[in-house]
């Protein structure tokens, strides 16, 4: 009985043991966890404030157009504001925003891809249709489709 009762009690000792162990790995987990989250989010923080950068002159620039225009009433040139505006989407693309297809060009209707822009026009699958405003997509996906009709 005494035996039994030695034998017991060094188990009841080893599953402490274990379960001290178990705690303390559970802890380490919890940390490292806290701790990838800290770098992916400071990673992150790092690359928006890198775009917002980049972005940073360009809608200055169109923010001052705008006030010479709307305030001061002063001309300001179509192609000054379209540089701006060009500017602002090379950056964008530069962090991996696509442009779907170009204005004016002809392609096989993709609704995958492609939406019509009126509501009434029907077009199937393959079918020559004709960009009127672009797409544009992030990763691989579609943010949004362009705009089509029948070519």
């Amino acid at each position: 009985m005494l035996t039994l009762e030695r034998n017991a009690q060094a188990l009841r000792l080893e599953l402490a043991e274990r379960e001290k162990t178990i705690s303390r790995l559970k802890a380490d987990l919890e940390r490292q966890r806290n701790g990838e989250k800290a770098l992916v989010a400071e990673s992150v923080r790092a690359e928006i404030e890198k775009l917002m950068k980049d972005l940073a002159t360009p809608a200055a620039q169109l923010l001052t157009q705008a006030y010479l225009l709307e305030v001061e009433g002063k001309p300001v040139q179509a192609k000054d504001v379209l540089a701006v505006a060009r500017r602002l989407v090379r950056s964008l693309e530069a962090v991996g925003l696509t442009i779907i297809g170009q204005v004016g060009e002809a392609v096989a209707f993709d609704p995958n891809r492609h939406i019509p822009l009126s509501a009434e026009t029907a077009l199937q699958a393959g079918e020559k249709v004709k960009i009127k405003v672009v797409g544009v997509g992030y990763q691989g996906k579609v943010l949004r489709k362009a705009g089509v009709e029948r070519a």
